[in-house]
């Protein structure tokens, strides 16, 4: 039986410092050798996940963006993405424009490329998420006065937002009306603040963790989790995994509990299944 393993990042397979261990890369980079089935399904986009993942080779696609990307690293292409409809736009910048508030909008050209315009930094949150970008992606940023106007060729892929809980709330409801999306709401891993990612009804990470299976003609999935934008991908897989340190929600629904992110315990896991020295 063929199976794919397929791992969130963040809070999963990388420490919580963000950084992929010099461990986990070099089983990674077993498994590519052995034949084993390797991916990965992060909210991450291809210019911050590709970095941490420079030094590993995936024999099959791997999931971007909740679900928006699946993307061949070898080539360097997206295999297939998903936009938001146009007839959602609107509805979503119009539920935090009300408030006061000034998402990051992500933008895939037809020339391969991915761009972000952003408004204003409401926050700390927002302000910091730039921050950490500007210097290595300053290229991708387009500071704008507003978003009335999206260059055509420019397809709107996902929008994004930090802020507390409370703050985001009434945007998250009226989310919940607008037709043909699909978004995640929780707690982020590195502050205090929540995200909502907002993309096409299409992209998830359970779909596209389905299209890569069948990309490589797998059997099975075998899906490894820690936050609640993992939980889709979970049900949908043969088999859940939670690591140790993972919410209480994830943990509810996983047929298996392993140790925490920062004991490389998603590599140990499916290194032992597959008889590699641990």
């Amino acid at each position: 039986m063929k199976n794919l393993y397929i791992s969130d990042m963040d809070g999963t397979l990388l420490q919580s410092n963000g950084v992929l261990s010099d461990y986990a890369k070099q089983k990674i980079n077993e498994f590519y050798e052995k034949g084993v089935l390797f991916s990965v399904a992060t909210a991450r986009s291809m210019v911050t996940a590709t970095p941490l993942l420079q030094d590993v080779r995936f024999s099959v696609p791997i999931v971007l963006m909740n679900g928006v990307f699946v993307y061949d690293t070898e080539r360097k292409i997206a295999v297939k993405y998903h936009e938001i409809a146009e007839s959602a736009i609107d509805k979503i910048l119009n539920a935090f424009l009300q408030y006061g508030m000034h998402p990051f909008m992500f933008l895939y050209g037809d020339d391969g490329n991915l761009s972000i315009k952003c408004a204003e930094f409401d926050n700390d949150g927002m302000r910091k998420f730039y921050d950490y970008r500007k210097n290595m992606l300053r290229w991708l940023f387009c500071e704008i006065e507003n978003f009335s106007h999206i260059t055509k060729g420019q397809h709107p892929v996902y929008i994004n937002y930090f802020a507390p809980y409370e703050q985001l709330k009434p945007v998250i409801d009226i989310l919940e009306t607008v037709e043909h999306i699909s978004f995640a709401f929780y707690k982020d891993s590195y502050s205090d603040d929540w995200l909502v990612e907002i993309y096409s009804a299409d992209a998830s990470k359970a779909n596209a963790a389905r299209d890569t299976a069948d990309f490589v003609k797998a059997d099975g999935i075998t899906a490894f989790g820690d936050n609640l934008n993992d939980i889709i991908m979970l049900n949908s897989a043969d088999r859940a995994v939670a690591v140790s340190n993972a919410v209480e929600d994830v943990k509810n629904i996983a047929d298996i509990i392993i140790g925490d992110n920062n004991s490389d315990s998603v590599v140990k896991f499916i290194a032992e299944e597959n008889g590699i020295e641990i």
